[in-house]
């Protein structure tokens, strides 16, 4: 009886400290991307967080002037040379990417492992009606990152996603989906 008292008022005294988790490793760089898909685009969303690890070696990637700030050019050359990594292939085809925004966060909030870094392209392309093929791949700084990858709900009900495969790094998914007639 003596136990299950003692057990029990452990239990309560440990109830208000829950164990504390992190978002993702300090020592990764997560990558998230949300593809969206439409008639004539394919969007995409990508936030990048870098772990306190490897916070100051991605900052000093990007800050290539070195004066403790992101400026909008430095912060537009990284996102470029992020895109060149990334594979977009429809039906076969390889697509071109767009930078559309980017959103870049302080040193400090990078270091403190809270700044992500937000990107945002797109591909134009059109889908005519029928089934169609989508792959992606993402292979920026994979020495060092932790990948997820989805695609958003389609906006529209003329597009239907049909079918979904990642791989088991979630670098890359295949998308099969259908559009329909207007």
């Amino acid at each position: 009886m003596k136990r299950i008292v003692t057990l029990i008022a452990s239990i309560v005294v440990l109830l208000p400290f829950p164990a504390t988790t992190s978002a993702h490793r300090v020592d990764e760089y997560l990558q998230a991307t949300r593809l969206s898909l439409a008639r004539d685009r394919i969007g995409l969303e990508i936030d990048l967080t870098p772990g306190v690890d490897v916070a100051q070696m991605i900052f000093a990637l990007i800050n290539t002037d070195h004066d403790g700030r992101i400026s909008q050019s430095e912060g537009r050359a990284y996102a470029n040379q992020f895109l060149k990594q990334i594979v977009l292939d429809l039906d076969g085809q390889r697509q071109s990417l767009t930078l559309i925004r980017t959103q870049f966060p302080s040193f400090e909030e990078m270091s403190a492992g809270i700044g992500t870094i937000r990107i945002e392209a797109v591909a134009l392309c059109a889908s005519a009606s029928g089934r169609h093929s989508l792959s992606y791949q993402n292979n920026h700084r994979n020495d060092m990152s932790a990948y997820l990858v989805n695609a958003l709900l389609p906006a529209t009900r003329n597009i239907e996603i049909t079918e979904q495969h990642r791989d088991a790094q979630q670098r890359g998914i295949q998308l099969g989906f259908i559009v329909l007639e207007k």
